[in-house]
């Protein structure tokens, strides 16, 4: 027999995670995004990463429709960001400031001050997985901006002492 939500819920809540927002361009460039702690890297070469998304998410036509998607990894103390992004609002970028990746899609890219790193990426392969789609993202495009990520464990944000980076790197 298969374990409940609860259970499930508490097995990957003990394993602490990186938190991130999804982003895609939808028809009109309308921009769509969701937070999500289900990213992982699959392969250096080619590069590829994966993202869960529920098959009842927003944010999954505006993927397809696009072909791409950027991954925003938070930089720590952005708490009121990913709370932002988990609501169901269409409203989500209202009095953000954001700009159209040239590498995935259109997909939104957040500030720097707001993340640690970004990756853009084109869909490489998509799979239907229970109640998601998993997309497994080739990178196009990259950066890593030197701040401490935010992490999430056991339904709480969590910041470790962990030094900022020095310098940002990219590559495209």
């Amino acid at each position: 027999m298969a374990i409940d939500d609860e259970l499930f819920r508490a097995v990957f809540g003990a394993h602490p995670a990186g938190v991130c927002l999804v982003t895609a361009a939808g028809p009109e460039g309308r921009p769509s995004g969701l937070t999500t702690s289900a990213v992982i890297p699959a392969s250096m070469e080619p590069p590829l990463l994966i993202v869960g998304v529920g098959t009842g998410s927003r944010t999954l036509p505006a993927i397809r429709h696009s072909g791409g998607f950027a991954v925003n990894f938070l930089a720590e103390h952005t708490e009121w960001l990913s709370q932002r992004f988990a609501d169901k609002s269409e409203d989500k970028f209202t009095d953000l400031d954001w700009q159209a990746s040239e590498h995935a899609g259109g997909a939104p890219l957040l500030p720097a001050h707001h993340l640690s790193a970004v990756a853009e990426c084109v869909v490489h392969q998509e799979v239907a997985a229970g109640d998601h789609i998993v997309f497994l993202g080739r990178i196009e495009s990259a950066t890593v901006h030197g701040r401490a990520p935010m992490l999430y464990h056991n339904r709480a944000y969590v910041h470790l002492p962990v030094p900022a980076l020095s310098g940002t790197a990219t590559a495209d």
